[in-house]
């Protein structure tokens, strides 16, 4: 199930990054990408604690994580008014990926 969703997020990332799989590397000299990985989740949320404990770290560890690095928001702290969402969260954890500050993709739920 983790590698399944680790895989998800990194045909995500491919996606809305627009790029062949064949050249979605990070080439030498790249400009750093003004992608990330955005995870909301709320505290009381058990599937978010087991997202972080399961899921997390094999991303953090891809290849893919230097072009979209992860950033968590707490939905009951944080205002997410401002963000360029394509739908609400209705479903955490939800992870939305982000180029130049829109969503171009989500996986919603763990």
């Amino acid at each position: 199930m983790r590698a399944l969703f680790v895989l998800s997020l990194a045909c995500l990332m491919l996606v809305g990054a627009g790029v062949p799989a064949s050249r979605a590397g990070v080439e030498p000299g790249a400009r750093p990408s003004s992608m990330e990985l955005i995870v909301f989740e709320h505290p009381d949320c058990a599937y978010c604690r087991v997202f972080r404990q399961t899921i997390a770290p094999s991303y953090q560890s891809s290849p893919r994580a230097p072009q979209a690095p992860l950033r968590y928001v707490d939905i009951a702290k944080s205002d997410i008014g401002g963000l360029h969402l394509e739908e609400r969260i209705d479903v955490l954890p939800t992870a939305v990926l982000m180029k130049d500050g829109r969503e171009v993709g989500r996986i919603a739920g763990y």
